[in-house]
């Protein structure tokens, strides 16, 4: 672990003012950012240049990031917020159960059986949630909304890593390295650099001043520079750089060679005996040494803490298939889906069941199942729910007359002389054309002679009238009410025409139009009484002047 940070901080870079502190070790470089953005804008400017933002699954990445974040004491770093590239997705739910939390990392693996939360996190299943850290913490993990900004780091896994170019004599190299825009300048240095770097060396001493490109190449998995060329062309200097031997090429400079039983290594000039691998303990894998040998494991095992034995990486312990079930088995592990779901890459994935016809009419999907439902006027078989039956609506009486019962719905129909109301289920009568009835002058006519030809009395004795001026009468009489129910009639069919009226509306009109003609009628009658009627002397008056004279006589 000391030996990982040492390395850490030789390698990082002294850059003045610059805004991107570079490191790294012999797995990956990390790049620390003291531009604050969002998390989104972050996440996407490590992608973009090859990366992702930093982890931290263990404890080893904690102590790496640390001495990163340490190494920039120049900028006010130990107060500030980092993000790293843990996120609680939109939609997710916070669950307390879980290690993380229900917190993904944002690459590969994205669960992990570390934790170093400062406090339990905002439960929460509808708001996006990321993770931060800061050294006034002690680096332990805070979540906040993805819209804060703060400071980043990228991280950047390589192949393998080639050692700096080591100059025999004075000259200049400059490293164009994978995961930045631009190179690094003079004064900036890694202690390693990472595979696919292209160095642009220039030799000072030569004639020509001439400048050739050397890439960090893997050749039989040892990482080096190709060609090689140091910048020397002093044959007594150290054996051209070589621990063994050393040999001219044309036109690619100086090569160096191993003695029998040691291998090149990977700086391209030491050599390392290869019998240190001979009958070594190793479990898995020897690599050989300088002083001696270290054993490795193949992926999906970690070495034991005696160094040379391998134990096997359980999966299933990190939760790697979720709420599936796991299989763990040597060096690698497979998840066995639930009933709904499919493994695809690895992964549980939920069959949507609704794309394969399961349900005769409506299919709902959800997470791992599905449901069945049926159109209006059907309802799901007893025997079988995928299924739908008709409902025959009539049993339940709907209509008024008849009903007949139809796929989905059901139809009504009406008796003789009736028709289907516009609800579709009352039926009414046939419309049958009304006659109009007119009002008869003969009628009224005879009513008023009738009228008149009523005796009048007056007093014991009982006078018959003649009946005088009756044509003009009945003339008069007739015109009065003609014009009135004129009238009459001209306003019912205005006021029909302009709104629809209600029954109480028309009750109330009508008995306020037959009081008004009853009203006229009498006036009428009193009138004709008294203009068509005239008194005629009875013959008492000369009676009486006749027995006056025979008295005074």
């Amino acid at each position: 672990m000391m030996l990982v940070l040492i390395l850490m901080l030789s390698c990082f870079v002294c850059g003045g003012t610059d805004r991107v502190k570079k490191a790294c070790t012999p797995e990956a470089c990390l790049t620390l950012h003291l531009e604050k953005k969002r998390f989104a804008n972050a996440s996407e400017d490590c992608i973009n240049n090859g990366g992702n933002l930093v982890t931290m699954r263990n404890e080893n990445e904690l102590q790496i990031i640390k001495s990163v974040l340490s190494a920039a004491g120049e900028y006010d770093i130990l107060n500030s917020k980092v993000w790293i590239g843990l996120e609680l997705q939109k939609r997710k739910c916070t669950d307390v159960t879980e290690e993380l939390k229900g917190f993904r990392w944002t690459s590969e693996p994205t669960n992990s059986r570390y934790s170093n939360w400062k406090k339990t996190p905002l439960s929460t299943c509808t708001e996006k949630r990321c993770v931060s850290i800061s050294l006034a913490d002690g680096l332990q993990w805070s979540d906040g909304s993805c819209r804060d900004r703060a400071f980043y780091m990228c991280k950047f896994i390589f192949k393998g890593m080639c050692k700096p170019i080591e100059l025999k004599e004075p000259g200049d190299v400059k490293y164009n390295v994978p995961f930045l825009l631009k190179p690094l300048r003079p004064n900036e240095r890694l202690a390693m650099l990472p595979h696919g770097t292209v160095a642009e060396i220039k030799c000072s001493g030569s004639e020509d001043a001439e400048t050739f490109v050397s890439i960090c190449l893997n050749n039989n998995s040892l990482f080096g520079w190709t060609p090689e060329r140091f910048c020397t062309q002093n044959q007594s200097y150290k054996n051209m750089g070589c621990d063994h031997n050393c040999f001219e090429t044309a036109g690619a400079g100086v090569r160096c060679e191993c003695c029998e039983g040691y291998y090149l290594m990977d700086d391209k000039v030491s050599c390392a005996p290869r019998i240190n691998c001979e009958n070594s303990p190793c479990e898995s894998k020897c690599v050989p040494t300088p002083t001696g040998f270290s054993c490795k494991c193949l992926d999906g095992f970690n070495l034991a803490e005696d160094k040379v034995s391998c134990i096997d990486i359980d999966e299933c312990q990190q939760h790697i298939c979720g709420e599936h079930g796991c299989q763990n088995t040597p060096g690698s592990y497979f998840c066995e889906c639930k009933p709904g779901f499919r493994l695809v890459a690895g992964k549980c994935e939920d069959v949507d069941e609704c794309t394969e016809d399961r349900c005769q009419q409506g299919c709902l999907n959800s997470e791992g199942s599905f449901s069945c439902y049926c159109h209006a006027g059907y309802s799901s078989s007893s025997n079988d729910s995928k299924k739908c039956i008709d409902i025959n609506e009539c049993v339940s009486g709907p209509c008024e007359d008849d009903c007949q019962n139809t796929l989905g719905s059901f139809k009504c129909h009406c008796r003789e002389n009736f028709i289907l109301a516009k609800n579709g289920i009352s039926c009414i009568p046939y419309p049958v054309e009304k006659t109009q009835i007119t009002p008869s002058t003969d009628h009224r006519g005879a009513f008023i002679t009738k009228m008149s030809q009523s005796p009048v009395t007056s007093g014991p004795s009982t006078i018959n009238t003649p009946l005088l001026n009756m044509t003009n009468t009945k003339a008069d009489s007739s015109k009065r009410k003609e014009r009135f129910l004129g009238s009459f009639l001209m306003l019912v069919c205005v006021l029909g025409s302009v709104i629809p009226l209600t029954v109480i509306t028309v009750l109330i009109m009508s008995v306020f139009v037959i009081h008004r003609w009853n009203r006229s009628r009498k006036a009428a009658l009193k009138n004709a009484n008294a203009d068509n009627y005239c008194w005629v002397s009875s013959g008492i008056d000369n009676e009486h002047k006749k027995n006056n004279s025979q008295l005074n006589g």
